[in-house]
């Protein structure tokens, strides 16, 4: 399902779901879950399979691997990801809402764009920049406190 994009599946989801809320949240699931697997998967690949060697030969078990190599060594990654998915969650989100929706920011403004009050629209398009700027924000300052550990500002 990844190649489709995830605005293609909301006749899909008029069809399957009996409100315009659960169809709206189908699609930005499916759209946002992709971008976060993709980059999990490629942060696993990229460990280097020596720190798991290493513990290993310390004495530490499967589980002390899984909590202290590779979860901490893949949370930049998986970072990353959700970042992406967030951006692309608000996009699917919008794009749904202005296709199918009958409430939530992006059905308000193309309803003000139908009716040709373009001030409506503008504000319309700039709260769903501010929105958009503070998950984003929001993920980033979550991300900071998950990695604390991370060097910061380290230029080569």
């Amino acid at each position: 399902m990844r190649p489709i994009p995830a605005i293609a599946l909301v006749p899909v989801a008029i069809l399957l779901f009996p409100s315009d809320e659960s169809g709206i949240v189908s699609i930005t699931i499916t759209a946002s879950l992709f971008p976060v697997l993709i980059s999990t998967r490629h942060a696993v690949r990229a460990l280097p399979t020596i720190w798991e060697d290493a513990v290993r030969t310390l004495g530490a078990s499967r589980r002390d691997v899984l909590l202290r190599v590779v979860f901490p060594g893949i949370l930049p990654g998986v970072l990353g990801g959700l970042s992406v998915g967030v951006g692309v969650a608000w996009i699917c989100l919008i794009s749904a809402e202005m296709i199918s929706g009958r409430l939530g920011v992006g059905y308000r403004t193309w309803q003000a764009y139908t009716i040709v009050d373009y001030p409506a629209v503008f504000v319309g398009m700039i709260t769903i920049g501010v929105l958009g700027f503070a998950t984003s924000g929001l993920v980033e300052l979550a991300g900071r406190r998950v990695t604390r550990w991370l060097p910061r500002g380290v230029t080569r």
